[in-house]
């Protein structure tokens, strides 16, 4: 209770931020991370847009706001956000800094499913922790690299990482995440028919994690037993190791719960398989998990004859298998880490073997490429102002124009006409500014990209980004739903928010993490407030009429 009033009050306290605010504000960030990180999410989400503060503190806002996503299992920031803050880390930050930031970008696009930038990110991450000797961070970038490829299915790269995280864990002396190497190399071989190997690997782990007492650890372990021995057909004590893992750590039973589906339909035992698979639907973030349970409940179903539900499940089963598995991309990532390796290898050499000569001709050569694209840079920088400001002087000018127009030309047909064109080209300008938005993109790629058991509702930063953009362009509009006549309610402000993405229900359903039907009602109660009867207009365009 005295926690939770502290917490109150330090939020009261920072909730008008400025430049003297936001680094304390930040340094509390820092000191609750490790023991306290809901409460670091609180202090971090008061800070209303973040994106306008300076580079310097935008970039210990995103670290810090990674690091605390990290421990409490949540999406990073936006790839835009932390490339940034890796930008002015690489200039103002330490190694340390630059390799956690890369990393998390790595993650960061991972989550959006962008495998080679994903790569690319940490094999740079990965080349400054080597060169500095950043054992720790090295490891679990060289993990996060391995998650990549069993994410693709790479299973020779993906023990290959494994094994570099667990040496590089080993340097650095952090035991614990060395024994989850060893744990991960031993599944890669149960993966590869080789559970005599896999048993080693996995008794070495056990040895070390039972050392450190650690409960969640050993339930890891356990469950890596089972697997184990499940693959070798000992279902009996694959069965007791899952039961082991579950009452060590219920938190993540779920692929034990599949397991023991798995179990007892091997064993015939349909209705305990079917049981254990229900249980099994507890919130995973491991892709491999939904397409086995998937798999299993189409087996189940076709065993007892339920051929409708069967084919339901083989259905959702392809239908994610073959948005996981990519071959293409599978390629593209190993000949990305290749690249990006022979690139190292192949400067390392030139720096031993030129000559002075030649070494100055490189540093000409180089100058005079940094100086092109520099000026190519920044005159692309200089062209996407001046379109900018064009748009900007072109909008007004339409604006102006339709004034004009209407005050000097009312009662004539002809330039009624005209007025009338101009402010159609006006709308359709701000429409197609609209469309081309990032915060427009990203949420109609939420929609499009809908993944299993995960929660895909606008956050805080999405509705301000999307207020933001609609004032900037309607600021009528947005003047008219905070005056707020007819008594909208949060959820219905949404609605019109959302309308201007014309979005059909299913995906405001996604946005608003509520059922279509919901979506409906409260389209309706909307446009009930508003008093709009006619059936014909939507609510985007009686908006528009503001």
């Amino acid at each position: 209770m005295k926690n939770s009033l502290l917490l109150t009050l330090f939020v009261i306290f920072f909730s008008c931020h400025n430049d003297r605010t936001i680094p304390l504000l930040l340094d509390r960030v820092e000191s609750l991370i490790e023991t306290q990180p809901d409460s670091a999410e609180i202090f971090l989400d008061s800070i209303q847009m973040p994106d306008k503060l300076n580079d310097k503190l935008f970039a210990r806002w995103c670290f810090l706001q990674s690091k605390t996503a990290d421990k409490l299992h949540k999406e990073m920031p936006y790839v835009e956000q932390l490339s940034r803050a890796l930008q002015w880390y690489a200039k103002h930050g330490t190694a340390k800094q630059q390799a956690w930031t890369g990393l998390y970008l790595g993650r960061s696009y991972t989550e959006d499913k962008l495998f080679i930038p994903a790569i690319n990110a940490y094999s740079d991450a990965l080349e400054i922790a080597q060169n500095k000797h950043i054992y720790n961070v090295a490891g679990y970038i060289c993990s996060y690299m391995a998650d990549l490829y069993t994410y693709t299915g790479q299973r020779t790269e993906e023990r290959r990482k494994f094994e570099e995280a667990a040496d590089y864990f080993k340097k650095a002396g952090n035991i614990r995440s060395y024994a989850f190497a060893l744990r991960d190399i031993a599944q890669t071989w149960v993966f590869g028919d080789s559970c005599s190997i896999a048993l080693n690997y996995m008794l070495k782990a056990d040895s070390i994690i039972t050392k450190l007492n650690d409960s969640i650890g050993m339930a890891s372990i356990a469950n890596g037993f089972g697997n184990i021995y499940k693959k070798t057909g000992d279902l009996n004590k694959a069965r007791l190791y899952y039961i082991k893992s579950i009452a060590l750590y219920n938190t993540k039973s779920s692929p034990n719960f599949l397991a023991l589906s798995n179990i007892y339909y091997r064993n015939g035992t349909i209705d305990s398989a079917r049981y254990y698979l229900e249980k099994s639907k507890s919130l995973t973030t491991n892709p491999y998990t939904h397409i086995d349970r998937l798999y299993m409940g189409y087996l189940i179903e076709k065993d007892d004859n339920e051929k409708d539900k069967a084919l339901n499940y083989l259905e959702q089963y392809i239908e994610a298998k073959d948005s996981l598995y990519d071959t293409e991309k599978q390629i593209d990532i190993i000949d990305a880490e290749k690249r990006h390796n022979l690139a190292v290898l192949s400067k390392q050499y030139k720096d031993l073997q030129l000559t002075e000569y030649f070494h100055i001709t490189l540093l000409c050569i180089s100058a005079i490429i940094t100086l092109i694209i520099y000026l190519f840079y920044q005159a692309k920088n200089n062209y996407q102002r001046k379109v900018l400001e064009q748009k900007g002087i072109l909008l007004n000018e339409l604006e102006l124009e339709i004034q004009q127009k209407n005050s000097s030309f009312e009662n004539t047909e002809d330039l009624q006409t005209e007025a009338k064109r101009t402010k159609e080209e006006l709308c359709a300008l701000k429409q197609n500014i609209f469309q081309a938005a990032s915060i427009t993109k990203r949420i109609k790629k939420l929609c499009k990209n809908v993944t299993p058991d995960k929660d895909q509702k606008l956050t805080d930063k999405d509705w301000n980004s999307l207020i933001a953009l609609i004032q900037m362009l309607y600021p009528n509009i947005i003047t008219f739903i905070k005056e707020n006549p007819y008594s909208l309610t949060d959820t219905e402000k949404k609605i019109c928010y959302l309308s201007f993405l014309q979005l059909d229900v299913k995906a405001e359903a996604i946005l608003l993490d509520i059922i279509p039907n919901s979506v409906s009602k409260y389209r309706l109660r909307t446009r009930q407030r508003l008093n709009l009867t006619n059936q014909d207009t939507s609510i985007h365009d009686y908006l528009l009429t503001y």
